[in-house]
């Protein structure tokens, strides 16, 4: 009897840990429109998504990759309201290179999904017409590396930064519709205003669905486990 309830209270500790959170905590980036065609002289604005997936933050940088000979990324940076402050956001129009850093308080981490930033684009008038993007400098195989895009957790300041959603474009040659310029997806362009409060935009790209298959995957072969062990030890 006793031997039986030793097994069952570390069957109960097994089953806490498999459905821990730190489990599938996983950050994610993305833009959006993800996709679009832009036509040349036409402004859109690109909204820079996050997801912590569950995970509590003190921070993220955000950097992202544009080609300048086609893109015109135009200032100020309009900073979302998920963090309490934005410190560093700059636009490098020589480079194509756009850093956005939100910051939480120390008595409010974040978590949750929301508008890290966005950032209103204006298609140049001698741009080549084909594809184009606008990408995220992130390295998923270093974790340890600060120059490119991450997520800091709260406590531990481990990146957990696991996937982004770049954007990819197609430089048109047809004429921007209705007057004063529009996004891609038909929306007023979005007054430049930096301490406008930006909603979240629309197609955001979930997070790789095989990463998540493998955490489901995971969890119910260590189910099965369990309740074969629990089976065996009632026996």
């Amino acid at each position: 009897m006793k031997l039986k309830i030793i097994t069952i209270i570390i069957i109960i500790i097994i089953i806490t840990v498999i459905f821990s959170p730190s489990v599938a905590l996983a950050a994610t980036l993305s833009v959006s429109p993800a996709k679009a065609t832009l036509n040349k002289g036409c402004a859109f604005t690109v909204a820079i998504h996050l997801d912590t997936q569950g995970t509590q933050t003190d921070g993220t940088d955000a950097i992202l990759a544009y080609d300048p000979s086609r893109l015109t990324a135009n200032p100020p940076i309009l900073n979302g309201t998920i963090y309490g402050d934005y410190p560093g956001s700059n636009i490098d129009s020589a480079s194509g290179r756009i850093t956005v850093s939100g910051l939480a308080s120390v008595s409010s981490p974040f978590s949750g999904s929301g508008t890290l930033a966005s950032i209103n684009f204006t298609v140049q008038d001698n741009a080549p017409v084909g594809a184009t993007a606008i990408s995220f400098d992130f390295d998923p195989n270093n974790k340890a590396k600060t120059t490119d895009s991450n997520v800091v957790e709260r406590g531990s300041v481990a990146d957990v930064l696991s996937s982004v959603g770049n954007g990819s474009y197609t430089v048109g040659t047809g004429s921007c519709v209705g007057s004063g310029g529009t996004n891609p997806q038909g929306a007023p362009e979005v007054t430049a205003t930096p301490s406008a409060t930006i909603q979240p935009g629309g197609g955001t790209l979930p997070p790789a669905g095989t990463e998540q298959l493998t955490y489901t995957i995971a969890i119910v072969g260590s189910i099965l486990t369990v309740l074969g062990i629990l089976g065996l030890a009632l026996l």
